[in-house]
């Protein structure tokens, strides 16, 4: 969903081109891509910077159980919109030819699947709210429904702008809805209206998707070959259930605080999730989006691989220094109001949970890209198991055990993955711990400034804007001066992987 999906739920990564990346076309396609990922950093970097001031207006005036409601409905909008994905973005990106009759055929499948799940997203909310102890829910529900249509319309002409690599107009669609629907949301909510607002946003957002989606992308009319819909949903098969198992895996957390500790205990957590998932959605997820066209085009698995480790090492040095900053600076969340100081334990090992969590996408990217979505699916089936056996056995004992557990179960999974990638992907073990260990021995220098000068009198007290605002940009310009000195050659080659330069792509190690 465009209005609220940064809350819990990342939209589809930039997937392919029309281009082919071998031969003549490989430097200028290389670029193109590349390029992409600079777009992509705006819009994503756009749309997190209003989103962003969207949460803190929303923690600070809404209670935590009318969070709570905003999860249950993000929860119950994300389930339908994923159900009507069926990988077709995917798909579309990937087929060779046919893509006009292709196009019509997809429009038709997620038209009409997106009135079918409006329908049922309305007839169900009542059950969804009482299941959750929040009879005030179901008018939230209701309303988001009524966003599913316009979503579902604005999904092939964003696959088509992905599939041209055509990044500056994929960038409007990505940040002028999120813009729309926050205005919306700000004006209604800080006026005394929390949920219409809230309701409000999210169709504002639907809507203004499918506008300016049509009218900066390829536009079609509805249409239909059987022979081409079985071709999409084959491509799409694994993906698409891959796509619902992850939706169950980030939210299978929510659906037990919600039923198990309640409406109150739900919202804190939520506030503690969405502040740790920030930096994975504005840095990992943009960046694996961008990387994987090229991954697609190249024309050998090994040429996948060093690659690959390139981007592996860019995102972690790009992430680390985010996570670290929440696990340090966790009690300052008690700046939003007193309301939500409880979350500072949940927010620390939630940081914890984010950076695997990078790890393991960064890893199913590069499946995907050599053609193992089978292992896809398989990763997020085995995220999925293991997080729901741990989060029954242990719910009950509070939010901040829910989120250590959510750190332990994606560490098990950040290297399953791992493993994966070095035999199907053929990445070198010694490049992939290299990409974690010299950004995490940088993040040590935050550690010491943060707690040497938190001695200080005056920077003692937390929470405390005074000591967020002088200790924060210290430790990230020390992170950042150790980056430059320990590492200078990685950073080198992951900055011209983004540029398009080919010695972005060579060897990390060396």
């Amino acid at each position: 969903m465009q209005g609220f999906r940064w809350l819990r739920q990342p939209s589809k990564p930039w997937a392919g081109a029309d281009q082919d990346y071998s031969g003549p076309q490989q430097k200028g396609s290389q670029t193109r891509a590349a390029r992409g990922a600079l777009w992509l950093s705006v819009s994503s970097w756009g749309a997190k910077g209003v989103q962003t001031l969207s949460l803190l207006v929303l923690a600070r005036a809404l209670a935590p159980a009318q969070f709570g409601i905003l999860a249950i409905a993000t929860i119950t909008y994300q389930f339908m919109t994923s159900l009507n994905q069926l990988g077709l973005s995917d798909a579309l990106v990937y087929m060779k030819d046919q893509i006009e009759e292709a196009s019509r055929t997809a429009l038709s499948m997620v038209l009409a699947g997106g009135l079918i799940l409006m329908g049922a997203t309305w007839a169900l909310a009542p059950l969804v709210a009482a299941f959750f102890h929040i009879p005030q829910a179901t008018f939230v529900l209701r309303g988001f429904a009524l966003g599913l249509p316009f979503e579902s319309a604005a999904q092939v002409p964003i696959g088509r702008l992905t599939r041209q690599l055509s990044f500056p107009r994929r960038t409007i669609t990505d940040l002028l809805p999120s813009v729309v629907g926050a205005v919306v949301t700000i004006s209604l909510v800080v006026t005394g209206h929390p949920l219409t607002g809230l309701v409000a946003g999210q169709i504002s957002a639907a809507v203004a998707c499918v506008i300016v989606a049509n009218f900066v992308g390829p536009r079609c009319l509805p249409g239909w070959n059987t022979a081409i819909a079985r071709k999409l949903l084959r491509y799409g098969g694994y993906l698409s259930a891959a796509d619902v198992i992850n939706l169950a895996l980030l939210n299978v957390d929510y659906i037990t605080v919600g039923r198990i500790l309640g409406p109150v205990a739900l919202g804190i957590y939520s506030l503690a999730y969405r502040l740790c998932y920030m930096p994975y959605l504005s840095i990992a997820f943009v960046a694996n989006g961008a990387a994987f066209p090229y991954y697609c085009r190249l024309p050998s698995r090994e040429g996948v691989a060093r690659a690959a480790e390139n981007v592996f090492f860019l995102i972690n040095t790009m992430t680390i220094p985010w996570f670290i900053a929440l696990v340090l600076f966790a009690d300052e969340i008690g700046l939003l109001g007193n309301k939500w100081a409880p979350a500072a334990g949940a927010v620390r090992f939630l940081a914890i949970y984010a950076l695997f969590l990078s790890m393991c996408l960064s890893a199913l990217q590069v499946l995907k890209a050599v053609g193992r979505t089978n292992l896809v699916f398989m990763g997020r089936l085995l995220h999925l198991a293991m997080l729901t056996t741990v989060l029954i056995l242990t719910v009950r004992r509070g939010i901040t055990v829910v989120a250590l557990d959510q750190a332990v179960v994606a560490a098990v999974i950040a290297l399953v993955t791992g493993l994966w990638v070095v035999r199907y992907a053929l990445l070198r073990p010694i490049a992939l711990a290299r990409s974690l260990y010299l950004p995490l021995l940088c993040g040590l220098g935050m550690v010491l400034v943060v707690i040497l000068l938190g001695r200080f009198p005056a920077l003692r007290a937390t929470p405390s804007w005074t000591s967020l605002l002088i200790l924060g940009p210290l430790a990230f310009s020390v992170f950042s001066a150790i980056s430059l000195l320990i590492m200078p050659q990685p950073l080198r080659k992951g900055w011209a992987a983004l540029r398009g330069r080919s010695d972005g792509m060579r060897d990390v190690s060396t």
